[in-house]
């Protein structure tokens, strides 16, 4: 149980971190004087090549914005339900 507690942590903080990231690009692709392009200014993008293509646009950033947010909520849900059954457990 201790090993998927772990587990499940390090995933949430992995998925809020890229949640953050995209929402940083995201604002950033709004922003009118930078609208020359949609463009990927990412701390992802720069370590790990993550966003691959150069094709995006405001609703791709938008809709892999959504995507990671609703999968950071579920991965905080979950690590709250695995902490209230390691309490009961004690």
């Amino acid at each position: 149980m201790k090993k998927i507690r772990i587990i499940s942590l390090v995933l949430l903080t992995i998925s809020v971190f890229c949640s953050i990231d995209l929402g940083f690009n995201l604002l950033y692709n709004l922003i009118p004087e930078h609208l020359d392009g949609y463009t990927t200014n990412s701390t992802l993008q720069g370590l790990f090549g993550i966003f691959g293509d150069n094709s995006w646009s405001l609703s791709r950033f938008y809709s892999a914005f959504e995507k990671s947010v609703w999968i950071s909520f579920l991965l905080f849900v979950e690590n709250t339900a695995l902490a209230i059954i390691a309490i009961k457990e004690k």
